[in-house]
Parts: structure tokens; sequence; C-alpha cells
């Protein structure tokens, strides 16, 4: 499998994954409350975004989904601070899948670089 791949089917597996853990995680009657919405809202947004980043394709440019992935992640991690996350479950799915993102771009960046042989 490409590294290029590697990344794609990450970014639309944690896609998927953000946009159905809010059903998943808070279902029944506590996801009715307004301020669990705004945290299902923003994880099923950050969803779609983690989708459409794996659809594109960069030929020309190949770093920018690594540097996309890696700073999407960074600000998954931070999210659940900066946003004001209610949910303890909602903040570690998405500490948890940013760091998956992060890792997964620094994966795929370490691969792609030049290799020095002494």
């Amino acid at each position: 499998m490409q590294y290029r791949e590697f990344l794609r089917w990450t970014f639309t597996a944690t896609g998927l994954w953000l946009m159905l853990s809010p059903f998943m995680l808070i279902g029944g009657q506590s996801a009715l409350s307004n301020a669990v919405i705004g945290d299902a809202g923003l994880l099923i947004v950050s969803g779609l975004l983690a989708l459409t980043l794996a659809g594109y394709s960069f030929k020309k440019h190949y770093l920018i989904q690594t540097y996309l992935g890696v700073s999407y992640g960074l600000i998954l991690v931070a999210a659940p601070w900066v946003f004001g996350f209610t949910q303890p479950m909602t903040a570690w799915n998405s500490g948890v899948v940013g760091t998956v993102l992060v890792m997964a771009a620094l994966y795929e960046m370490f691969q792609k670089m030049p290799k020095h042989r002494a």
C-alpha cells in the first residue's frame, strides 16, 4: 500500500468515526441537551472536513496532505479546551482521533523523507 493511500484511508476512517461517534457514544436522552448538541455538531463538522481532505488529491504538492493531517490532528486534540466540550466522552474522542491523525501524518512524512546513506 502506498503511503499516500494510508493517510487517505486514515482520514476516511476517522472522518466516518467522527460523524458517527456522537450518536454511538452520547446516545439516549442526554443527547438532546443543548450543550451536547454543540459538542456533537462540532464532531460531525470535523468528520465532514476529514472526509473532504481524504477526497482531495494533491499530486503536485504531495506533502500538503501530511501537513494538513498534522495541523488538523492538533486542532482536534486542542478542541475540547478551545471550544469547551461539556461531555468527557466527546473530549476523549476528539483527543484520541486527533492523536491518530497526527501519528499517521507524521508516519507518512517520515516515509517520504529522503534517506541518507553513510
